[in-house]
């Protein structure tokens, strides 16, 4: 199987008519797409580090789920952080295969994973790339930790805004949801679990009465790595496919205080 054939394979599985209007994900880099793939690395974000690892371990291809490539790149040198990437990727041969907010909405996806760790019923879309669903009457301290340990995360990596004693109805986002909290309450929902707000953002939780669990951006979308492969093994790619694990895991909450 060729590179553009992968491509074209995982465009199938994962359709680009699901990706929001405002998101770059698909084909990033294609250095030869006549290429044969090798072996392939599924990876959250396309780091350096994950560049290294896929060129020690003879991958030619490396699906993420983050876009490399998100906005128009001006101009590309080594001085800036996307642009480097691209380079290294180009001089290696290593194609870039980005499946984002296409895969946060499909059937199975991002979503609907995290959803099933953290033990949603009667689960529903309530936006594209969004839940919902029933988890009884739990009291919203026991909910946070049982999210935590889905997400096989400490605690403290948490930032909880209990507004209620309960969570009966929860309303989910993986990585950044800062900007549904509105749609969430809409929805119906008690309890709004996601990646990461900003500072403003509890804030506004706690005014409207909303609790809120933020499990890291990274936690709450590591998850997809397991479908990634799947996903890839299903395209019909005859080779060796890899999760790449980064030394760092970006687990901290971070809360700024001032919003940009």
């Amino acid at each position: 199987m060729t590179v553009e054939q992968l491509a074209k394979k995982l465009d199938e599985i994962i359709s680009p008519d699901l990706s929001e209007p405002w998101d770059n994900d698909g084909r990033m880099v294609i250095p030869n797409p006549k290429a044969s793939v090798t072996r392939v690395l599924c990876a959250l974000d396309c780091t350096t580090e994950a560049i290294n690892t896929a060129r020690a371990w003879g991958c030619n291809v490396i699906v993420t789920h983050h876009p490399l490539i998100f906005k128009p790149l001006g101009n590309i040198t080594p001085d800036d952080s996307v642009g480097k990437r691209v380079i290294e990727c180009l001089k290696d041969g290593i194609a870039v295969l980005s499946y984002h907010t296409r895969l946060d909405i499909m059937p199975g996806g991002v979503n609907d994973k995290l959803a099933e760790l953290i033990g949603l019923t009667n689960v529903e879309p309530f936006i594209p790339y969004g839940r919902i669903g029933d988890v009884g009457k739990r009291y919203i301290e026991d909910f946070a930790e049982d999210v935590a340990n889905s997400l096989n995360i400490s605690k403290a990596n948490l930032t909880v805004v209990a507004s209620s004693m309960y969570a009966r109805r929860v309303a989910l986002v993986s990585g950044c949801g800062k900007d549904e909290i509105k749609a969430v309450i809409a929805a119906g929902a008690d309890t709004f679990v996601t990646g990461e707000v900003m500072h403003s953002h509890l804030i506004e939780c706690k005014e409207l009465g909303l609790n809120l669990i933020c499990a890291t951006h990274y936690a709450t979308e590591r998850i997809i790595l397991p479908v990634l492969a799947d996903i890839v093994e299903r395209s019909g790619a005859k080779t060796e496919i890899f999760m790449f694990r980064p030394s760092q895991e970006f687990g901290y909450s971070y809360s700024p205080e001032i919003e940009d």
